[in-house]
């Protein structure tokens, strides 16, 4: 039988863990991040971006600094593939600056022909994305016609909006239970492997962009 002293500020703190795992992590991203990944999408279009975005952890929040976008990878209209030697060569520059982490990567999903572009992550997005890692997508569609630079925060949580001709939408995922894996403990799977894979599927995040939200005329 449980010590009663113990287990009511036990549940209790069991209880605050679910109500606070229920609120979406937050992604902040600057003007420098934003303009970065928004220009890798057009660059590229109408093919995909990929890049790596640095930055750190604070709380329930991840704070993007730099968004690199990757100029060695294998592209195509709906992939985008990064050789596993450029990849080990930037771990090792990376390691000189040990202010930032890296947090994840973002790319872009683009039109092709009359279908359109959507931020929803792939089967194989969700397969080669990391527990810890935070995942930024950007679908970016081509109009005819010039449209009002208005941006606008959805209540899916994704952000959109208009430059020129072209129309943007950036939604952020990650593992909203990380440490949970089919076998109920941590990722490690006790023989050198990979580490498994959270049970739940990624969740989106609550982005935060001022840059963005001013961005109107």
């Amino acid at each position: 039988m449980p010590n009663l002293m113990t287990a009511a500020p036990a549940a209790h703190a069991a209880s605050a863990r679910q109500a606070t795992s229920h609120a979406p992590l937050q992604v902040y991203l600057n003007e420098n991040v934003f303009m970065g990944m928004v220009l890798s999408s057009v660059e590229v279009f109408k093919k995909e971006c990929f890049g790596l975005l640095l930055g750190y952890r604070s709380g329930g929040k991840y704070i993007v600094e730099h968004a690199i976008p990757y100029q060695s990878v294998r592209r195509g209209h709906n992939w985008a593939e990064l050789r596993s030697d450029k990849w080990k060569i930037l771990q090792e520059i990376l390691r000189h600056f040990p202010k930032l982490d890296i947090l994840g990567d973002y790319h872009s999903h683009t039109m092709y022909r009359d279908v359109r572009a959507r931020v929803a992550l792939s089967e194989d997005d969700i397969t080669y994305m990391e527990p810890q890692e935070l995942q930024v997508v950007i679908a970016i569609n081509q109009h005819e016609q010039r449209r009002a630079r208005s941006w606008a925060v959805n209540s899916d949580r994704t952000i959109s909006g208009w430059i020129d001709r072209y129309h943007f939408r950036i939604a952020a995922y990650y593992y909203a239970n990380a440490h949970i894996y089919a076998n109920g403990s941590n990722g490690a799977n006790g023989n050198g492997h990979a580490p498994r894979k959270p049970l739940t599927r990624p969740r989106l995040a609550e982005i935060l962009c001022p840059f963005a939200m001013g961005y109107t005329r």
